[in-house]
């Protein structure tokens, strides 16, 4: 899963607009975040924010490190705050950082919908076009294997016979005691052919076409 940290670069390219305090803080964060101290770092961002609850850049950085720290749900919030922004790189990328935490708790629609917005923004962002292919692979291969896991269930649940089945089975049994066993098995056959749950009297099938097979009858 490819994941980008650009949060140095970007307040290197803009950190002349921001207040030193401000600067200092996000600046320490992504030295602890280099390091991997990622709740060190997130305090440090959120001692930034605390002085403009609405910095961009803060944000961004809190929502990587609560991604590091696997706190998918506050990262996406985090990112949330920064989507419309004025500045589209920075709206792309946190559109890319959010399809990646939907993506690490398996919210692949959701997923996906993130990856596109990022596109929408930056066409040619290889990393959300690769995501944004595999969330959807992946996605088509669990629909695949639900699908195959509820056909082996629909095989494995016995089948339940109709009113139709019960009383052309009734019907059979009686043709039976009167020793006409070809014509008992024609009719469940047929009836087989018209009401699939029929199948719920294989067992009963069976045991009349090895009787007819004995007889020697051709069926």
């Amino acid at each position: 899963m490819r994941w980008i940290n650009i949060s140095v670069l970007i307040l290197l390219m803009i950190g002349i607009a921001l207040p030193d305090s401000i600067r200092g803080k996000i600046k320490k964060g992504n030295e602890l975040y280099a390091q991997g101290k990622y709740e060190e770092a997130l305090a440090a961002y959120q001692d930034a924010l605390l002085d403009d609850p609405l910095n961009e850049i803060a944000l961004f950085d809190q929502g990587n490190a609560y991604y590091k720290m696997k706190k998918y749900k506050e990262a996406i919030d985090a990112y949330q705050k920064i989507v419309g922004s004025k500045d589209l790189n920075l709206s792309a990328k946190a559109f890319y950082n959010i399809g990646n935490a939907y993506f690490q708790q398996n919210k692949l629609k959701e997923s996906i919908e993130a990856y596109k917005k990022a596109l929408e923004l930056n066409p040619n962002d290889k990393d959300a076009k690769y995501n944004l292919e595999l969330a959807r692979a992946k996605l088509k291969e669990m629909a695949q294997k639900q699908k195959q896991q509820q056909n082996q269930q629909n095989k494995q649940k016995p089948v339940q016979p109709s009113e139709f089945a019960k009383k052309l089975k009734a019907q059979a049994e009686k043709l039976v005691d009167e020793h006409k066993y070809k014509e008992a098995y024609q009719l469940m056959m047929n009836g087989l052919k018209k009401d699939p749950t029929v199948a719920a009297f294989q067992g009963f099938i069976k045991r009349i076409k090895d009787v007819v097979d004995i007889l020697g009858a051709r069926i």
